[in-house]
């Protein structure tokens, strides 16, 4: 009985072997088999091309269109310039005398044109003048003494106009050139011969009170008269027009 309990005992232990070899050997073979499927997993996702992007949707037709905003109409044209930008160098005597140019010609054309008109007044009196006396006016002598007044005014008219133009400084260089300006000064120059013409001609006239060549001399002086009339008003015209 002891033998046969042996012989079972040692079967009993001699069993469990086989199946613990062959759990192990189970066991075994899944590891294997899981990195083998890790392994090619890991293949084919390298292998596998990645996903392309999904192009964006287009926007409805009726969906709202968003407004740009309009560009700026803010704009300068021409580059600014860099002689603009830096200041002006001003010299205040240049400064000064244009300023007194400007003034004192302002007040030659006013005594200019007035003296114009006295003299126009003046030849129209001395022609009154030279009727009475000489072309049988009856020689009353009416005219003489607004004659005479009226040469005086226009002669000092014409000298102090003459005085503010010649007087006025002059800041920058001018060039000679044929001009409204060149004219008037020509006609006035003419104007200045025939005035002290008139003065001299005006004297000796009345210093040869009864004599025969008074009346050439009043001619001479009434001619003479015109014709500065006449360049005076060509000089103003030059500078008003």
């Amino acid at each position: 009985m002891s033998r046969t309990a042996a012989v079972l005992l040692v079967l009993l232990l001699a069993v469990p072997a086989p199946r613990a070899f062959a759990a192990g050997k189970k066991a075994a073979g899944s590891t294997q088999t899981s990195q083998k499927s890790s392994t090619s997993s890991e293949s084919k996702s390298s292998e596998t091309p990645p996903a392309q992007a999904k192009p964006a949707e287009a926007p409805p037709s009726d969906a709202p269109v968003k407004q740009t905003e309009e560009p700026s109409m803010d704009f300068d044209l021409l580059e600014p310039s860099t002689s603009a930008e830096s200041p002006r160098l001003i010299d205040p005597e240049m400064e000064a005398a244009i300023a007194r140019r400007r003034t004192m010609l302002t007040i030659h054309q006013v005594t200019g044109l007035t003296m114009a008109a006295t003299l126009a007044a003046t030849v129209i009196v001395g022609q009154l003048n030279f009727n009475d006396v000489y072309r049988g006016g009856g020689d009353t002598g009416r005219y003489k003494g607004w004659h005479t007044g009226l040469a005086i005014a226009s002669t000092t008219l014409f000298a102090g106009t003459a005085m503010l133009g010649l007087l006025a400084p002059t800041p920058f260089k001018k060039e000679l050139r044929l001009d409204t300006i060149t004219l008037h000064k020509v006609f006035m120059s003419l104007a200045t011969a025939g005035m002290l013409t008139q003065i001299v001609l005006g004297l000796v006239t009345a210093s040869q009170e009864g004599k025969l060549s008074q009346v050439d001399l009043a001619t001479a002086h009434q001619v003479i008269g015109y014709a500065t009339l006449g360049a005076v008003s060509a000089g103003a015209l030059m500078i008003v027009f």
